[in-house]
């Protein structure tokens, strides 16, 4: 008997929070308090990126009719923000330590997670989420371009945070945020 669609999307988060508590329990139990210019300039960013990420979602998806399910974007925000990220990290994190294996330069290191980050990203939405999620692209909106080099700015901002300050807390924030966005204008259920 196959899964139904939110009880696949709960065992992706159930993995994705195993993964989390067993490498990341360091992150999560200790906040890095250091806030230099740089990190400020960072978090600012991301939160302007953001912005934009959802000014163009917003104009590049439909919700097909269906109505906003107020749990489900609770649910689903926090849910996906905490367990996606967790997963983001981990990849990020194997790409890194491998990268270590070969090489001390700090941004090879660093490119190296990223590329393992991004394609892990593709690979889950592409496989995963397009394929549970109802359908909400808009392919002919003249926004649609703009989508793609936003995220690209969201991975990128997300995992020099990690890279730099092991903040995971502040990128699940970051990510819910993104998910609240998603959540809002795709409008599906988890619950029915």
């Amino acid at each position: 008997m196959p899964l139904s669609v939110p009880m696949m999307i709960y065992a992706y988060w159930a993995f994705a929070l195993l993964v989390g508590f067993i490498f990341f329990k360091k992150e999560i139990l200790a906040f890095n308090p250091e806030f230099d210019t740089r990190r400020i300039i960072l978090l600012a960013l991301s939160l302007i990126i953001i912005a934009v990420n959802a000014w163009v979602y917003s104009h590049s998806t439909t919700d097909g009719g269906r109505l906003l399910d107020i749990p489900t974007v609770i649910t689903f925000s926090i849910g996906n923000g905490i367990a996606e990220t967790f997963m983001f990290y981990a990849v990020f994190r194997l790409g890194s330590a491998l990268a270590g294996r070969f090489t001390q330069n700090p941004w090879a290191i660093f490119m190296t997670g990223f590329f393992f980050f991004m394609i892990y990203s593709g690979l889950i939405h592409g496989l995963f989420w397009l394929n549970v999620l109802p359908h909400h692209v808009v392919q002919t909106s003249p926004y649609k371009p703009f989508f793609m080099p936003v995220q690209l700015l969201i991975a990128s901002s997300w995992a020099l945070s990690f890279f730099w300050y092991r903040d995971i807390r502040t990128v699940i924030f970051l990510h819910a945020l993104v998910d609240l966005t998603m959540v809002c204008n795709v409008k599906f259920s988890l619950f029915s």
